[in-house]
C-alpha cells in the first residue's frame, strides 16, 4: 500500500506516523506534545530538526519539531487587554510568556485515512476549555481542528479555528519549524519574500512602522546563511502583499525545500537557533506581544474571533530536487 496512516508509541508516548512509501516520505506526529511534527522526511530527505528522546521535546517543546504557537512571540510580564478585559499568561522566559501552551498540551485524533486521493493525513482536536491551565491561560470555549497531510514530497498543514463562546476572543497563531540542513551555513541558501523590516524596543514591543533594509533585498534574492547578520538571533518581517514563500536551497544534496503559506501569514520570523543545524522560517498571523503594541491593526496584526466565528490557515513545504 502505498499511503499508510497510523497510531504509534515513540519513547512511551502517543504519534501518528503518516506515509508515502512511492515518494520515501514519512512524517511522525506528536499527540502528547502539541501535535507537533517532529520528523519529517519528503523524498527521502530528512527536512526537520528532531528531538532525541521524549525527554528532551518535554523540556524543550519550543525547540524542535514544527511547535504551533497561540499566540507566537513574547508577552511582556505575561499580560495584556483584550476588548477590555485582562489576561494574565504563564511566564515562561524570564518575565515573559513564550508562544502560548498549546505547544506543551495532548491532543485528540478525530480522523485519519490514508489513500490516493487524500494521501496519508490525520486530523486532531484541541479544546480549551478542557484544559487544566484554562482560568490562566485562555479561558474561552474555543476548538482547534487541525490536519497533516502527507502526499508526494509534500506536507500540507490546515487548521480550522472556532470560537463556540458567546464574546469575541484575541486571536494569534504561528508555526515555529526548524528546517534543517546538511554541510554547514556556507553550504547553505536561504530566500523569503519579505518586504519590510520590524525593529522591537527593548521591552519586546513593536512600536515602530517596518521599513525596508538591506537584509530585506538580501533575503528577496536569496543570500548564503552563513551571511545572516549575527548580532541577534531573529529577524521579523512583513510579507509580500502576494507572495508568500520562503526557500532553503541545501547544495550538498542537491535540493530545495519550499515553504508556503496563505495570506492569513502576513508576518515573517526568521531564527537561527544556537543548538541545532536548522533554520526556522515562522509565518505569524501577528508581530510578538501584539496586543501591547500601539501599531494599528494593519501593522501589528493584533485581531480577535468573533462569537460563532470560523477561521482556516493553510501551509505546506516540500523537498524539490535541483539535479
Amino acid at each position: 500500500m502505498r499511503f499508510q496512516a497510523y497510531e504509534d508509541v515513540w519513547d512511551g508516548s502517543r504519534v501518528v506516523v503518516l506515509k508515502d512509501t512511492l515518494h520515501d516520505s514519512e512524517a511522525m506526529i506528536n499527540l502528547d506534545i502539541g501535535f507537533n511534527v517532529i520528523r519529517c522526511r519528503l523524498g527521502g530527505h530528512e527536512t526537520i530538526e528532531s528531538p532525541e528522546d521524549l525527554s528532551v521535546l518535554s523540556a524543550r517543546s519550543s525547540e524542535f519539531g514544527v511547535p504551533l504557537l497561540w499566540p507566537p512571540g513574547r508577552i511582556a510580564g505575561g499580560k495584556f487587554s483584550f476588548e477590555g478585559r485582562p489576561y494574565t499568561y504563564p511566564l515562561h522566559e524570564g518575565v515573559n510568556h513564550l508562544h502560548g501552551e498549546i505547544r506543551m498540551m495532548p491532543w485528540q485524533i478525530s480522523g485519519m485515512e490514508a489513500n490516493e486521493s487524500q494521501g496519508a493525513n490525520v486530523t486532531a482536536e484541541m479544546h480549551f476549555t478542557e484544559t487544566d491551565v484554562n482560568p490562566a491561560y485562555y479561558p474561552h470555549a474555543v476548538v482547534l481542528r487541525m490536519t497533516w497531510q502527507l502526499q508526494g514530497d509534500r506536507i500540507s498543514g490546515r487548521l480550522i479555528v472556532e470560537n463556540e463562546g458567546e464574546t469575541e476572543v484575541p486571536f494569534g497563531f504561528g508555526l515555529h519549524p526548524y528546517f534543517s540542513f546538511r554541510g554547514g551555513m556556507g553550504g547553505t541558501d536561504v530566500t523569503a519574500a519579505v518586504t519590510q523590516q520590524y525593529f522591537a524596543d527593548e521591552d519586546g514591543i513593536m512600536r515602530n512602522i517596518p521599513v525596508q533594509t538591506k537584509l530585506c533585498q538580501d533575503l528577496l534574492v536569496g543570500m548564503p546563511l552563513d551571511k545572516l547578520p549575527t548580532d541577534t538571533d531573529h529577524f521579523v518581517f512583513r510579507m509580500d502583499q502576494d507572495v508568500h514563500c520562503c526557500e532553503i536551497i541545501r547544495h550538498q544534496e542537491q535540493i530545495r525545500i519550499k515553504l508556503e503559506f496563505d495570506q492569513s501569514f502576513p508576518y515573517l520570523v526568521v531564527f537561527k537557533p544556537l543548538w541545532a543545524d536548522a533554520i526556522s522560517f515562522e509565518p505569524w498571523t501577528c508581530v510578538s506581544d501584539a496586543n501591547n503594541s500601539p501599531l494599528p491593526p494593519e501593522w501589528s496584526g493584533v485581531s480577535g474571533l468573533p462569537a460563532g466565528a470560523c477561521r482556516e490557515l493553510q501551509w505546506s513545504w516540500q523537498a524539490e530536487s535541483l539535479a
